[in-house]
């Protein structure tokens, strides 16, 4: 297959996505292009809402138009077709965060019942800035790099390692008190909605650690897993 005659494949491809998706496979013409600005406008879409990703399709649709009236003027080059490709897929076979995210039953946890020098010593051992909390097997919070500090904004207590992790509860809990440290999503949440979380809160307060997977996104519902920023950005970049 030649690349003009691929990336038409590409292009039909997300041409009756788009359709089929956001304009309920109305048979009545709308352009490409208008498509795009229409899905853009009502932010129906997070790749296309980007602005140099919604200039590569948009930039797709005037190549289409030009290889569809007269195809000895443009072939796209092997850069353009990969970067084509790449958000083509993401669109139409998005990866949700379920296939990204540390399951609940590999992810390194401590009980109410521990000792800080034990969160402590775990945390410096595996390298993570986060160990979610069990109290009798059930998920409770999330010991974080920041706890101590934020615990110490509450308290006039002098903190010593053999505290229970119990006695940290008002920080590490998932009230969003002292700070909204880690939000609830659906697992059927696509990887790129997952990462305009993050882009989000960096234009905000930058206190979003991680994402906590739940059946349909409450924090009432069991832990399936967690995702980081860093899991977000192996998979998109």
């Amino acid at each position: 297959m030649n690349k003009e005659t691929y990336f038409l494949e590409l292009y039909n491809k997300l041409d009756t996505y788009l359709r089929v998706k956001h304009f309920n496979n109305n048979p009545s013409y709308m352009s490409y292009v208008r498509k795009l600005f229409y899905i853009k406008k009502h932010k129906l879409e997070p790749i296309i809402n980007r602005e140099h990703q919604f200039d590569v399709l948009k930039t797709a649709g005037e190549i289409r138009n030009i290889i569809a009236h007269n195809n000895d003027i443009i072939i796209p080059n092997e850069s353009f077709l990969k970067t084509f490709e790449n958000l083509v897929n993401r669109i139409v076979e998005p990866k949700k965060v379920t296939q990204v995210m540390t399951v609940f039953s590999d992810l390194q946890t401590k009980e109410y019942s521990d000792r800080l020098s034990e969160v402590i010593a775990l945390m410096k051992d595996s390298g993570f800035a986060s160990i979610p909390i069990l109290n009798n097997k059930k998920f409770v919070g999330m010991f974080t790099e920041r706890t101590v500090f934020d615990y110490l904004t509450i308290s006039e207590r002098i903190i010593d390692k053999d505290m229970l992790i119990k006695e940290f509860h008002e920080v590490i809990d998932l009230d969003e008190e002292p700070r909204k440290y880690f939000n609830f999503v659906d697992r059927k949440m696509t990887v790129d909605e997952a990462y305009d979380i993050f882009t989000s809160d960096f234009k905000d307060k930058h206190n979003l650690i991680l994402l906590l997977v739940t059946e349909n996104g409450s924090p009432k519902e069991s832990l399936l897993g967690i995702v980081a920023l860093r899991d977000l950005k192996n998979e998109l970049l």
